[in-house]
């Protein structure tokens, strides 16, 4: 398991962050958002309203390594929401859209798929920016739509790697004493 300095973190996220989004509705629970350090993919999935046409999967329960908004622009790192309905509710499916600056051929600003989401477990959609033409500067939106109505709405906003003490380096940093 990875630790990183408390320092960093703490510089990260600021003063008691609160894991709030832009809209949480009373029908989804925000676990946390943030950046994620580079994980391998388990598999993919396709996911024709993507630009590369799949998603990966990543096997386990991910965590936010970082919780922020700002997310710097390097290859290998991630961002995005963990998630899950409230307590006692069933399996819902459900729909993650992100918006993002253009890239791709023919350039798009609009990517989804779906997904499931229930009361027990926590669901995580993450971008990782795997292509050094993905690593757009500027805002990107994450959303789950269930049901037709948006319940979720995170915005993250891309920066160039100098202007973030976030980067990979970080993800394998010494063990935190206790």
């Amino acid at each position: 398991m990875r630790s990183l300095p408390l320092i960093i973190a703490t510089i990260v996220a600021g003063p008691a962050l609160g894991q709030t989004g832009d809209f949480v509705s009373p029908d989804v629970v925000l676990e946390e958002f943030g950046v994620f350090c580079p994980d391998e993919a388990a598999g993919r999935v396709e996911a024709p309203d993507t630009e590369r046409g799949f998603i990966d999967l990543i096997d386990g329960d991910p965590r936010v390594d970082f919780p922020t908004t700002v997310v710097p622009a390097e290859l290998g790192l991630g961002f995005g929401l963990r998630f899950r309905l409230p307590d006692g509710q069933g399996v819902q499916m459900a729909r993650v859209i992100i918006e993002h600056p253009p890239f791709g051929d023919p350039p798009l600003t609009v990517e989804s798929y779906p997904t499931t989401v229930d009361g027990q477990y926590a669901s995580v959609t993450q971008f990782d920016f795997d292509e050094p033409y993905e690593m757009q500067l500027g805002t990107w939106v994450m959303s789950i739509e269930i049901l037709g109505q948006i319940v979720l709405r995170q915005t993250f906003q891309v920066v160039p790697p100098e202007q973030s003490p976030i980067s990979t380096r970080l993800c394998d940093g010494p063990p935190m004493m206790s």
